[in-house]
């Protein structure tokens, strides 16, 4: 993923466990909620991280 970096994309992840009806609602997160992440990690400027996870704190470790 880092190798996409020269060519001004950036790679994240962002696996929060979302409330949906494919979980039977049993997720932690509205789509709301976890949107706000996606949001985030898609407007990133070229500079930005790549090759994480992100949750609506940060990074997480994988």
């Amino acid at each position: 993923m880092s190798e996409l970096r020269k060519d001004g994309i950036l790679v994240n992840a962002a696996p929060d466990y979302v409330d949906t009806g494919s979980n039977n609602h049993s997720g932690l997160l509205t789509a709301a909620q976890d949107a706000t992440v996606l949001v985030r990690l898609a407007t990133l400027g070229a500079d930005g991280p790549t090759a994480g996870f992100f949750s609506e704190k940060g990074p997480v470790p994988w």
